[in-house]
């Protein structure tokens, strides 16, 4: 099934566009922190639209499903925060789209392959480089690096 899906998502990543305006002003309104919208921009065009998918995805299965708990509903809004965040590593660099479905295949293994495996880890020196604000990352560590939050892990692909 993880296969199926990273073919789903190379398929997607060729289609993907530029963010419509109703998808910009829910970027801006759900990070609503001038350092997460700048950082957030410098993702490629194809990492904000998956980032926004995921968003989408993890609304509609919060709220369809009654997944969660009432702890957990009071900590939605930094589930959703991470889900347009949970790929910000990949700002410091250009990955193509050959070269991520290499890297994911362990076919180049090079220190830019490496950059694009961890971006998860390199995401949080990210956040701390632009003084994002402690919770959101301390929410960063502990439901992506230590235990990715089973909603995300169901909806990042």
């Amino acid at each position: 099934m993880k296969v199926y899906l990273k073919i789903k998502r190379a398929i997607r990543f060729l289609f993907y566009k530029h963010l419509s305006v109703e998808d910009q002003l829910k970027v801006k309104q759900q990070l609503n922190e001038d350092n997460i919208i700048r950082l957030f921009w410098q993702l490629s065009m194809q990492d904000r639209h998956h980032s926004v998918e995921v968003l989408e995805r993890t609304i509609n299965k919060t709220f369809d499903k009654e997944l969660l708990t009432l702890k957990e509903l009071e900590s939605l809004n930094s589930l959703f925060t991470l889900c347009l965040l949970h790929d910000i590593g990949k700002s410091t660099s250009h990955f193509s789209w050959l070269f991520r479905i290499f890297s994911e295949l362990r076919i180049i293994n090079n220190s830019k392959s490496e950059l694009y495996l961890n971006h998860e880890q390199i995401g949080l020196s990210q956040l701390e480089k632009y003084s994002v604000d402690e919770k959101t990352i301390n929410y960063y560590k502990k439901e992506l690096l230590q235990n990715k939050h089973f909603v995300l892990d169901k909806t990042d692909y």
